[in-house]
């Protein structure tokens, strides 16, 4: 999990929290995450191309979620950031390693990532959210 996913998460967590009915500016966003908002404008890219979120253009433009928080999951956040990926590459591709058809250790690294994939597909976005104490009261 690199930087892209973390504050990619931070990004979409504020959105959820701010659910208004009009976009929320991306300065605002990187102002209360203390992330860049040119940083921000780079990982909307990949979660607009996943459908996570939708941009409007104009003086009230912004971004908001394109789904409701409740049905986007942590593991979509994640594949949509960083792609899809497992911990080692021949849990994803057997064919890269001439040992993976009798290697012992291989359906350990299978379970792990089978785990993780899982957990993080078990958690949604309003659940996050949810656990983000509100200090704006």
């Amino acid at each position: 999990i690199t930087t892209r996913s973390r504050y990619g998460l931070r990004f979409l967590v504020e959105l959820a929290r701010l659910e208004s009915s009009v976009p929320v500016d991306l300065g605002r966003v990187a102002k209360e995450q203390d992330i860049s908002e040119l940083y921000l404008s780079k990982l909307a890219v990949p979660l607009k191309s996943a459908g996570i979120i939708r941009s409007a253009r104009g003086a009230k433009g912004g971004f908001e979620l394109a789904k409701k928080a409740e049905d986007i999951t942590l593991l979509a956040i994640v594949e949509a950031l960083e792609g899809r990926q497992s911990l080692l590459e021949c849990t994803a591709d057997p064919g890269t390693c001439k040992r993976s058809a009798d290697c012992a250790t291989l359906p350990i690294w299978r379970g792990l990532d089978a785990a993780i994939k899982n957990y993080l597909s078990g958690i949604t976005l309003a659940k996050v959210a949810d656990m983000v104490p509100d200090y704006s009261i």
